[in-house]
């Protein structure tokens, strides 16, 4: 478990070999950034430590100068072999990897093909993690490509959750109803970004409108105590993203992060990497920077570490029932 003692002895090497949870990771962006340089044609400039656009951006960023290089389903196995490497090293034994509804289409395979190649990396890694698939559409993608490919993804029978994210001002949630009606029928796992930019009435809302399990992000909760009240005592997680929020400049700095009162709220609340390639930031090095910048103390970590692991033996317990 974290203890205090690790934690204030800055031991990192102790903190990755405490089992985690990371359920807020986009998979095609959460190897170590050297990896797209592997297999990529062309060089690549690193991303900026701050994105002083925010979100827009950074979205600019993954859009012109990581996916135009995706080319041959090489390069993602490659990728993805290089993702699980480092989450398993650093002590990773559950996720839930958003897998973007355009993914398929970009490296040239059919929905049936890229579910083969990904789970034939899977299947290499699971003696140390367990992993959750999970399909991912952002609100901002071509209405007819979406509802066309989404049929086909949840038709293969192989997706465990889904997550609707990117730009949530761009679309309302109810664009995307029948699909989440579906999702639900199915026994999915339902996933929402809401409260990285939008505002706390807004996560409430889309809450209420379809009760969500998650809400990836949610942070702006913490700027209405009605809000953050009514949140706290609803049965929905919130899986927060520090590093992401501080370079995205949705927040200052670590120190003004909402993370700790929206806890000490009463919010069931997880701390997880977002896109690793991008923010460079590992779940162990989160943990130990919400520590030391005095935002959480070991045993409030200790919660959030073990509230990220129950989202897996819920998984089991229903891949099971």
């Amino acid at each position: 478990m974290l203890t205090d003692k690790i934690l204030r002895e800055g031991n990192l090497n102790a903190i990755r070999k405490i089992p985690k949870a990371d359920v807020h990771a986009h998979m095609i962006l959460s190897a170590p950034f050297v990896a797209y340089q592997e297999v990529f044609d062309n060089p690549i400039a690193p991303p900026p430590k701050v994105f002083q656009g925010g979100l827009q951006e950074f979205l600019r960023y993954v859009s012109t100068s990581i996916f135009p290089n995706f080319k041959h389903p090489d390069q993602l196995k490659h990728i993805l072999h290089r993702m699980f490497e480092h989450m398993i090293s650093d002590g990773i034994t559950y996720t839930e990897l958003s897998c973007d509804i355009r993914l398929p289409m970009v490296f040239g395979l059919s929905w049936d093909e890229f579910i083969i190649l990904f789970e034939d990396v899977v299947s290499q890694n699971r003696e140390h993690i367990s992993v959750r698939s999970e399909l991912g559409v952002a609100r901002e993608t071509d209405d007819i490509f979406w509802r066309e490919n989404v049929a086909k993804a949840l038709a293969t029978g192989y997706f465990q959750s889904i997550d609707i994210y990117g730009d949530e001002l761009a679309r309302e949630l109810t664009h995307f109803t029948q699909y989440l009606q579906e999702a639900k029928k199915q026994g999915l796992k339902i996933k929402v970004h809401s409260g990285e930019v939008g505002s706390a009435s807004r996560v409430l809302h889309e809450y209420e409108q379809f009760q969500p399990d998650a809400i990836q992000h949610g942070i702006r909760t913490a700027e209405d105590e009605a809000v953050l009240s009514t949140l706290a005592n609803s049965n929905v997680t919130f899986n927060v993203c520090p590093a992401s929020n501080v370079a995205l400049r949705v927040v200052d700095d670590y120190a003004s992060h909402p993370v700790a009162t929206m806890i000490r709220a009463g919010m069931k609340v997880t701390v997880n990497t977002d896109d690793y390639a991008i923010f460079g930031t590992s779940l162990s090095d989160e943990y130990l920077r919400l520590f030391q910048t005095g935002l959480l103390t070991a045993s409030e970590l200790e919660i959030v570490r073990q509230t990220g692991l129950k989202e897996n033996r819920e998984m089991f317990l229903g891949l099971n029932e």
